[in-house]
């Protein structure tokens, strides 16, 4: 991998056309991956030094929980990287013919999603290390690690931004600057640049915040042998407002990824007993069953987010010229709902877009129409979420207002989902909004509305009759009889 630890000297000249990326994470790489077509050189910072090989690296401690990449993101990752997912197939990602890709057991039951004829996830290391491995043999792109970005460099009047200044990670002395055309913020949910920001002169950038407070538990496990294929991976989702969740995600070399989480400071043990009972007391007991007869690879990881955030930087009245932030340093989500990696992903895109306009027609304000553009981006993945969130107590949200038709889109969505486990249409239609395929609005379209309150009037006219059907469970009867026959691969053992 051409990653390198780069001696920097005390200013850099630029030489032709140079972007410049602070972040070598995914957002960072994929914007970088884009940069390339753009620029005679891109060059990405990180304060990491990146593994040789797919493995966990200091500066993502998040990547030790699961990561699922929604199914919009796969092609826009092989459109940025052709053939990605067949080298990804090569090096043991988990494949799969005539399964639910994705099993979800809803607050209301099991969604009723069809089948795929095949079906491809992975870990995160290994989808990062596969960009990276990528993005790092393009000849425009060099990486510099080991080094922290300490503040921006402007012009006199502070109207644009010419470029960085760095330090080597944990040397508090010397400093040294690196120049650059276009400065893209990539470096995740703890950004700098509000602050680097204001002490150029700027406002105050306006931000939401809100305290989900997620919490949550990790652990690897060898898939057992010959387990029910009845779904590759699977979600069982809390019931507000008990906040408990659960998550089976199949990775490479036959592994899969358990995270079991809990909202608003509600912590899954990371005790082999608390870990299991966590489980056990889901309202589906699939991921238990599962759990208790696959062997342990790994000790139980802690984790926690205790808030979320969405900057506005497009309603900032100034911008400087030269700058664009992207990733989570614009927008961090709930990590329970998946959508960060996917996001950046679309971000990406949609600096793709932005950057082909510009080459068409040129305009002065690029980098802030930029940041205009994702904001519509990053929109609809942040009110799922955050609508979400609030159904939880203690949850709130600062620096904006909540809908205040919240109470009633709650109830809407619980009969959205009351519908959906027993009707398909609705259920594709539901999880192609969680998949970000669609905005939430298509949920709200009056044919829909008509069809998710008939099917409701129906199901609740059988329930009355004493004819209300069994929804079931993720895994089958068959299947879970099976493997409660099984002995339990754990030491400790729950009551």
């Amino acid at each position: 991998m051409n990653t390198s630890n780069e001696t920097m000297s005390s200013t850099q000249n630029n030489a032709g056309r140079h972007a410049l990326v602070i972040g070598g994470s995914l957002a960072g790489l994929f914007a970088a991956r884009v940069l390339a077509d753009y620029f005679d050189t891109v060059t990405i910072i990180d304060r990491d030094v990146f593994p040789v090989t797919p493995d966990h690296r200091k500066g993502v401690p998040q990547s030790h929980h699961a990561h699922g990449l929604l199914a919009t993101a796969f092609p826009i990752i092989e459109q940025l990287f052709p053939g990605i997912m067949n080298d990804l197939r090569a090096d043991g990602a988990a494949t799969a013919s005539n399964m639910v890709p994705l099993a979800i057991v809803s607050p209301k039951g099991l969604l009723p999603l069809p089948k795929k004829p095949e079906t491809i996830s992975f870990s995160r290391p290994l989808l990062e290390w596969h960009v990276r491995d990528r993005v790092s043999k393009r000849p425009e792109v060099h990486i510099i690690t080991n080094t922290e970005v300490t503040g921006l460099l402007a012009t006199k009047d502070r109207t644009r931004v010419t470029g960085v200044q760095v330090r080597e990670r944990g040397q508090l002395g010397r400093t040294a600057t690196l120049h650059a055309d276009l400065i893209v913020d990539a470096s995740g949910r703890h950004s700098q640049a509000p602050q680097w920001l204001i002490e150029l002169g700027y406002e105050a950038t306006p931000v939401e915040t809100i305290n989900s407070d997620i919490r949550y538990a990790s652990r690897f496990y060898v898939k057992p042998e010959h387990f029910p294929a009845e779904w590759q991976s699977l979600i069982v989702n809390g019931r507000p407002p008990h906040a408990h969740a659960g998550l089976i995600l199949s990775v490479d070399h036959g592994r899969w990824h358990v995270t079991l989480g809990g909202m608003a400071g509600n912590a899954p043990p990371t005790d082999e007993e608390g870990f299991l009972q966590w489980a056990r007391d889901l309202p589906d007991p699939s991921i238990y069953e599962a759990m208790r007869i696959a062997q342990p690879l790994t000790p139980i990881r802690g984790y926690g987010t205790p808030e979320n955030h969405l900057r506005h930087f497009e309603r900032m009245q100034r911008w400087p010229s030269g700058f664009i932030v992207t990733g989570d340093a614009v927008c961090a989500f709930n990590p329970i709902y998946g959508q960060g990696m996917t996001v950046s992903a679309l971000d990406a895109i949609t600096l793709k877009r932005c950057l082909q306009e510009q080459q068409r027609s040129p305009r002065a304000d690029f980098e802030q129409y930029f940041q205009q553009q994702l904001a519509g981006t990053v929109a609809d993945a942040w009110l799922l979420a955050t609508n979400q969130d609030l159904r939880f107590p203690g949850v709130r949200l600062n620096g904006a207002r909540p809908n205040p038709s919240l109470r009633l889109l709650h109830r809407y969505m619980d009969l959205v989902l009351y519908s959906a486990i027993v009707d398909p249409e609705i259920a594709q239609a539901y999880f192609n909004v969680l998949m970000l395929a669609n905005p939430p609005r298509s949920l709200v379209q009056p044919r829909v509305v008509a069809h998710v309150l008939a099917v409701a009037s129906k199901r609740a006219v059988k329930r009355l009759l004493g004819g209300e059907e069994d929804v079931g469970f993720a895994l089958s009867p068959e299947a879970l009889a099976t493997l409660r026959a099984q002995p339990s691969m754990h030491d400790a053992r729950v009551s």
